[in-house]
């Protein structure tokens, strides 16, 4: 069936797994209305919400399907311009992108202390919740944020349905990191501590995962880790389930590329919606909607933040080619959605 532009009916509300609590092993389950769901750029603490509202229910208490939960999932190395091809993709009530769900997140972080098999079941009743459609015969694309890509492999193990995994590259990623300076400081060395934990990569470097990374460390070895589940999850995909996308490819062809997105996620979208999806959604902020924005204004932005950030980023490029690089993995089929170059 061919999804055409929806109305959401109003007041339709949905219990929605907000958060997870692990000292009690709780999910919080808050009434929300799908429009609020769809609006949210990230399905976080952001979300401005009543908290004390949340009913609780602990994982074991999750209702199972006999199959594993079927969702398209949209995964992504951040600043790649994931929140805008989510946003591009969704038609709520019939298809909801659910962008970085607090859940996920909260579970990738008790994965870093928690052995493999205490996670399990806890991270696939988030996804039995997060899967469920909020209208019968309803779609769901899970975006989680990068941050659980340590969880990635797993989430794929643990559900049915297609997914994408959106990258940019080195350098893109570096001055993306600038750009939010100094508030980013923190959270990129945090986030390379994250990801960068079991990998071969901290193996083959020899370095504690808790590591005071320097900002220039943080960034390179963030993007590296990344990389490594993504080689891995492509190695493992035998199902023929995953494919790539470069964010150079998605803004270079935005219409092309969003509609090759929703053919492998199997998205029946009208081929007419879609095209005025993507002609609104790139016209304008994907985190601040009320933001007018363009490829120009992009483009301009990136301009100048090489500039300031030129000593910075060289500095990053050569010490990734000369001490992270020959340690590092990459796909040696990255199944591209669309042509890319992988520069």
């Amino acid at each position: 069936m061919v999804i055409a532009e929806p109305s959401p009916p109003p007041g339709h509300i949905v219990k929605f797994p907000a958060d997870f609590d692990e000292s009690r092993g709780e999910f919080l389950m808050l009434p929300l209305a799908s429009d609020r769901i769809a609006d949210a750029a990230f399905l976080d603490q952001r979300l401005g919400v009543d908290w004390s509202a949340a009913e609780r229910l602990h994982w074991r208490e999750v209702e199972s399907s006999a199959d594993p939960p079927r969702a398209a999932l949209l995964f992504h190395t951040a600043f790649c311009c994931s929140t805008l091809l989510a946003r591009s993709l969704q038609l709520p009530p019939r298809l909801v992108a659910l962008r970085e769900p607090l859940a996920l997140s909260r579970l990738a972080t008790v994965a870093l202390k928690r052995p493999s098999p205490q996670i399990e079941g806890p991270l696939r009743a988030a996804l039995e919740l997060l899967a469920r459609p909020s209208t019968a015969g309803g779609s769901v694309l899970i975006k989680p944020t990068n941050q659980a890509n340590n969880l990635l492999c797993r989430m794929l193990e643990m559900t049915r349905g297609r997914a994408i995994l959106l990258y940019s590259s080195l350098p893109e990623f570096v001055i993306s990191c600038c750009k939010k300076l100094p508030e980013a400081d923190r959270r990129i060395r945090w986030m390379a501590q994250h990801l960068i934990k079991d990998t071969r990569l901290q193996a083959a470097l020899q370095i504690p995962w808790d590591h005071h990374f320097h900002f220039i460390e943080a960034c390179v070895l963030t993007w590296y880790a990344q990389i490594e589940r993504y080689t891995d999850a492509l190695a493992a995909d035998a199902c023929d389930r995953l494919r790539s996308l470069d964010m150079q490819a998605l803004l270079y062809e935005p219409q092309a590329a969003v509609a090759a997105a929703a053919n492998w996620l199997q998205f029946d979208i009208d081929a007419s919606v879609l095209q005025a999806r993507v002609l609104v959604e790139f016209r304008r902020n994907a985190k601040h909607p009320h933001r007018a924005f363009n490829a120009a204004l992009r483009a301009q932005g990136i301009k100048e933040a090489m500039a300031r950030y030129a000593d910075v980023l060289g500095s990053a490029l050569t010490w990734a080619r000369d001490s992270v690089a020959p340690f590092a993995s990459e796909p040696a089929d990255w199944k591209s959605l669309v042509p890319a170059s992988h520069s």
